[in-house]
């Protein structure tokens, strides 16, 4: 039997099409070292908040932990599936293809609108270790405590905002139609 690779069936494509959807127009594949970039600092903040919430309880940095993983997850079946990069290797941050294996497709054409409900599920990885840094520093001064603050401030609030909109958005190919790069101008395929 000959081997027709024009045989070969699109998952991607496939999905698509069955709900009406053409084929994703952005499918520049992103290398891994950007991928890395991208999730690096960000496991890193998980890891600090831990850390930082752990010097207050153990429990409740145990549950920073599950949320951390629950957030993620979250974005990828409530974010992912609407964006264009679902199901390619065009997802600066990598989760297009994960989402695509875990969650349906859904109508990009709606985004924006999800994307802005839905990110504020990732802000309390951010904020929430920040307050309990904050409350250490003024309860129980320690030298270990400050360290770990300015190393979270600087990798949350400087670090991954910086990759994110000089690197990874930087060159997205659909900037245009992302709340994360605040326009509201449309991307035409």
């Amino acid at each position: 039997m000959k081997n027709d690779i024009s045989r070969v069936k699109d998952p991607v494509k496939e999905t698509h099409d069955n709900i009406g959807l053409s084929t994703p127009c952005h499918t520049k594949e992103i290398p891994l070292w950007l991928v890395l970039l991208d999730n690096i600092p960000t496991l890193m903040l998980f890891v600090l908040g831990f850390l930082i919430i752990n010097k207050l309880t153990t429990a409740g940095a145990v549950i920073f932990a599950f949320y951390t993983v629950f957030s993620v997850v979250w974005f990828w079946a409530r974010i992912c599936p609407y964006c264009h990069h679902y199901g390619t290797r065009a997802c600066p941050c990598g989760y297009g293809v994960i989402s695509s294996g875990l969650f349906a497709r859904k109508d990009p054409k709606s985004f924006q609108k999800v994307f802005k409900r839905n990110l504020v599920v990732v802000f309390p990885n951010w904020f929430v270790p920040l307050g309990a840094a904050v409350f250490l520093l003024v309860t129980d001064y320690s030298v270990p405590v400050l360290i770990l603050t300015i190393c979270l401030c600087v990798i949350g609030f400087v670090i991954i905002p910086a990759i994110s909109k000089l690197v990874g958005c930087k060159n997205c190919e659909i900037k245009e139609d992302c709340p994360w790069m605040t326009t509201n101008k449309k991307h035409n395929c």
